[in-house]
């Protein structure tokens, strides 16, 4: 078959060795061509947002966040199952793309998403420290208990000692952001607790008899039962147990005998208890 024969059945001739093919560039190739489309693609970011901001035009606005949406996408992953719903915080990093389409300086060139990135993701953080928090802790105390959580995630058994020294603080202030830690949720006071094969709600454990209510109930029986006697019963009654005077005393100061002094506290508590036994009930088994 003659030389030029095989390329007339469409076949090729093998390449020289030292040559690369047209068909596969080499690296330095490769990266020049993706340099270059993504230098024309910020280009097209730059006069999608300059277009906009000429027009004012809410559809533009709606095609860029459609256009940049894989982006904030990108960045909420990195944030997720953190406790937040992924949904939420997607919102949050729509919004500061929104911002971010506002005040990005499209006059200087530069890349849109180089800007936006952290832009969305300084909005996240933003979120998680002033709308996620249980208990309102101070920003640095949050920041600080990040901190320690992430000496914690890399050597899980260092102590409050070590943690101090690597982050220049004192014990007390690595105690405190651990204890801050468990402001981030606040559990119920319904939740179970494991107990001895029972299980206790903080509410049952924390709680504790309140005596006043029956203190002022005692009052009100005692002065409502003192006010059947007569002057002179509801001294002696007063003088005998309220300020706790012997009976003897009692009899020198009202100028009678200590045995006329035990009838009056007698009598008094006779015609006391008979009231108090004598005023309806509004249980209505015992009114039965």
């Amino acid at each position: 078959m003659p030389p030029d024969a095989s390329a007339a059945h469409g076949a090729t001739a093998p390449s020289d060795p030292g040559v690369l093919p047209s068909t596969c560039p080499s690296p330095w190739v490769r990266r020049n061509i993706v340099s270059q489309s993504y230098e024309q693609r910020d280009l097209l970011d730059i006069a999608l947002i300059r277009l906009y901001r000429a027009t004012r035009d809410p559809r533009r606005l709606d095609k860029l966040v459609e256009r940049f949406t894989p982006l904030v996408r990108s960045v909420v992953r990195q944030y997720t199952g953190r406790g937040e719903s992924a949904d939420d915080l997607l919102q949050v990093g729509m919004l500061a793309l929104v911002k971010a389409l506002e005040r990005f300086d499209a006059s200087g060139g530069g890349s849109f998403g180089a800007y936006a990135r952290p832009t969305i993701a300084g909005e996240i953080k933003r979120h998680f420290r002033d709308h996620t928090w249980a208990v309102k802790v101070p920003r640095s105390m949050q920041e600080l208990q990040a901190k320690v959580a992430r000496a914690k995630a890399v050597e899980p058994g260092i102590s409050q000692v070590a943690i101090a020294e690597q982050l220049g603080c004192s014990v007390e202030d690595v105690f405190e952001a651990e204890i801050a830690h468990d402001a981030y949720r606040a559990k119920s006071l319904d939740f179970t607790l494991p107990g001895d094969g029972e299980s206790a709600s903080p509410l049952e454990t924390m709680g504790s008899r309140e005596l006043g209510y029956e203190d002022v109930t005692l009052r009100d029986e005692i002065e409502d039962a003192l006010s059947v006697l007569g002057p002179r019963d509801r001294e002696v009654v007063e003088l005998r147990f309220f300020d706790e005077r012997l009976q003897r005393e009692i009899g020198h100061d009202i100028g009678v005998s200590q045995m006329q002094v035990s009838r009056i506290l007698n009598r008094a508590m006779d015609r006391m208890r008979e009231h108090l036994e004598d005023e309806p009930t509004d249980d209505p088994s015992v009114a039965a």
